[in-house]
């Protein structure tokens, strides 16, 4: 086999070298000595045939022993840098009062947004609540809004408790064009307050279930169920549980029985709940004032519990993790500015949006986009 390769190898050499064609020399000094003429062309020729040799040798070898092409080798992986875009955000936030939707701005000045999709939910200077979404007028809650209202976290649904009667009703709606509403849901009696303390919506799901909490009511309004006159009493089906917002990964709940708590003392935990209304817990969560799950309920982010009380009205830092555990990363305001309360929305399962004020300030400062692959956050153009 070693001759046949030589031979083989000794006439390719003679064919190819037969059609080479050696270029002219260069001029010389003509004071240069004869001898450095064939110093330049010997080299030149050696490699010329060195590198055919090893060309020659490459694919020899590379036939394999039957002559056949051998397939070439991988590429190495290309790795290339990225960074954070500035691009303008797809999804609605707020800055120092201005909501943008669509990339437009929405007339008016706007506070409490809460965001599911494109559609928005945000309450204006005077106390009136409004949800909309792009190409399309928002629309006002209609009645007097008691506390914050819900919005599911698609967007499809909003729910809240109108005291404009004198009485507290319960009701909702579809957000879709030409979404109605719920009407009121057959709860007798539903007090606005108690022990001093209104009566709140703190989440609808997907599915149209609407949770009411007060500090003694906890009840699961099934609204998008059959004939939407079944309510479950939860103190029933999962005592001592209180629901505090719902997100696509599943129910946050807080455990209640050593006493009234919230998620910023007592570690919460995320959860299902059944139609008879019973909570089970999926996995724990850490304390929080506030907490954001991203789209396909992959990511957590919050600020930590007690950072965000009494007159603060920011943070430098946001803490991310996986909601099922892991390690944690520190998102840190750009220019060492803060992250205004509550303001920080998912944009997509790795990028969150959120308003920051420069240092010292509580208010000015633009939007911002934190990428919790990266770990980083940079500030984007004004809109």
């Amino acid at each position: 086999m070693a001759t046949e390769i030589e031979e083989m190898l000794a006439r390719e050499l003679h064919e190819v070298a037969g059609g080479v064609r050696v270029p002219p020399l260069p001029a010389l000094p003509t004071e240069a000595p004869k001898a450095a003429a064939s110093w330049v062309v010997r080299p030149l020729l050696a490699a010329a045939v060195v590198a055919l040799v090893i060309g020659l040798v490459a694919v020899i070898a590379g036939r394999g022993g039957d002559d056949r092409p051998q397939p070439a080798p991988s590429p190495s992986p290309t790795v290339t840098e990225t960074d954070v875009s500035t691009a303008a955000p797809t999804v609605p936030y707020v800055v120092d009062g201005r909501l943008y939707s669509g990339g437009e701005q929405v007339p008016g000045e706007w506070w409490g947004l809460q965001t599911g999709g494109e559609v928005w939910l945000a309450v204006q200077s005077d106390g009136s609540w409004w949800w909309g979404r792009p190409g399309a007028e928002p629309r006002r809650l209609e009645g007097e809004v008691q506390q914050s209202p819900a919005l599911s976290p698609d967007g499809g649904y909003v729910a809240w408790i109108d005291v404009s009667s004198g009485k507290a009703v319960l009701t909702g709606a579809d957000t879709q064009p030409a979404g109605e509403g719920f009407g009121d849901a057959p709860i007798e009696d539903l007090p606005t307050s108690e022990d001093g303390v209104g009566l709140t919506v703190p989440a609808v799901t997907d599915e149209g279930d609407v949770f009411v909490t007060g500090m003694r009511t906890r009840l699961m309004w099934r609204a998008q169920f059959e004939d939407q006159r079944t309510v479950v009493d939860l103190t029933q089906t999962a005592p001592a549980q209180r629901v505090l917002q719902a997100t696509v990964a599943g129910l946050v709940v807080v455990d209640e029985s050593d006493g009234p708590t919230d998620s910023a003392e007592t570690a919460p935990y995320l959860a299902t709940v059944s139609g008879e209304g019973r909570i089970d817990e999926v996995s724990p969560l850490p304390t929080f004032d506030s907490l954001e799950v991203s789209t396909a309920g992959t990511w957590l982010v919050r600020s930590a519990g007690g950072t965000t009380v009494g007159d603060v009205m920011g943070t430098a830092t946001l803490q991310a993790q996986p909601t099922v555990g892991g390690d944690e990363v520190v998102l840190r305001a750009p220019q060492g500015g803060a992250f205004g309360n509550s303001s920080w929305h998912w944009e997509d399962d790795d990028n969150l949006i959120a308003w920051v004020t420069p240092a010292g300030r509580d208010d000015g400062g633009q939007a911002t986009r934190c990428n919790v692959s990266l770990g980083k956050c940079v500030l984007l153009p004004d809109a």
